[in-house]
């Protein structure tokens, strides 16, 4: 019986008989004489839960600290219900591992079913039917269409193995293809799409590339060059989102109403200023390329509600692709 599960048991088989014995305690949590003392001692001096022995009354119980106090009172009991980001993270891997095994491809099709039922086993256990409750916690999302990729798996053994990749691959941008000689640094998963973020041998750079536009792979007989972990995160993070042109720029956006409350839930980047100016007016500061598409399309998709405050070149920017929107409804 998993750990929290036992605590839960002892908890409950105490409040509901009043006294409970060693003996009892081992038959319903199925654990060892040793696993139960634990468990006892930790409730006690973790939980401050004021469990007893009782010699006169031959067992266990809740000793009251003050007249008629309550248990919940002082006992910080463990809570029997998951948080917001456990419950998420348990439905949406069981959805996913469905949509896996439906796929039947992969390295871990044949034990998803297994480790799908473990996590079954473990929400619950015999507190309550974990079948019954998938039933009623739906997690609404877009659902992206599986990704194609010939070179994905040449891709990550080269990354694995610390080897140069020659790729030839497809700029969305330019409309042509290049022949690269790159060094893997680590797969970067962003937007429902996956990126190769690694040494460009030929620009003598960082760079990335999507993964869907490398069109062949073959992994050379030769050593990845060695970039420090830290040197690839300052360069490529520190940046909002994949576009990485032009010079680091500072972006202020404010947004008004229900979209404050939107955005300020958002991580937008991990350097990003916050400012509330008032309840339903918050203010964004964020690091970008001084050329980006992808904060534009950010910003515009809160409509109204969002204004850029500085600098006035990303201004320009929303107003020029505004003005190209409002071109499609000319008559």
């Amino acid at each position: 019986m998993d750990f929290k599960v036992r605590l839960m048991t002892i908890d409950r088989l105490i409040s509901e008989k009043g006294v409970v014995t060693f003996e009892e305690l081992q038959r319903a949590t199925g654990a060892a004489p040793a696993t139960v003392k634990r468990d006892i001692r930790y409730m006690r001096e973790e939980l401050k839960a004021p469990i007893t022995f009782s010699r006169l009354r031959g067992g266990y119980l809740f000793a009251k600290n003050r007249a008629e106090a309550k248990r919940e009172d002082f006992y910080d009991r463990r809570s029997m219900w998951f948080t917001p980001d456990e419950l998420y993270c348990m439905v949406k891997t069981l959805d996913d591992f469905s949509d896996l095994e439906k796929n039947r491809k992969g390295y871990l099709v044949k034990d998803l079913r297994q480790m799908a039922a473990r996590i079954r086993t473990s929400m619950f256990q015999d507190q309550a039917d974990a079948d019954e409750l998938l039933k009623r916690v739906v997690i609404h999302e877009q659902k992206r269409k599986p990704i194609v990729s010939d070179t994905f798996e040449v891709i990550g053994q080269a990354l694995v193995h610390r080897q140069r990749v020659r790729i030839v691959y497809y700029s969305d941008n330019k409309k042509e293809e290049t022949r690269r000689v790159v060094s893997p640094m680590r797969l970067n998963y962003y937007r429902n799409r996956w990126y190769l973020d690694a040494w460009c041998h030929e620009k003598g750079a960082l760079r990335s590339f999507n993964i869907e536009n490398i069109r062949c792979a073959d992994i050379m007989q030769m050593s990845a060059k060695v970039v420090p972990m830290k040197t690839v995160q300052a360069e490529l993070d520190r940046f909002y989102g994949l576009y990485r042109s032009g010079d680091l720029t500072w972006a202020r956006i404010r947004f008004a109403g229900i979209a404050s409350k939107i955005a300020s839930q958002v991580v937008w980047h991990p350097d990003q200023m916050e400012l509330w100016l008032k309840d339903d007016l918050y203010e964004l500061t964020i690091p970008y390329s001084g050329n980006s598409p992808e904060l534009v399309g950010d910003i515009l998709r809160y409509g109204p509600a969002a204004k850029v405050v500085e600098p006035e070149s990303l201004k320009n920017e929303v107003r020029e692709a505004l003005a190209a929107s409002l071109k499609n409804y000319d008559k």
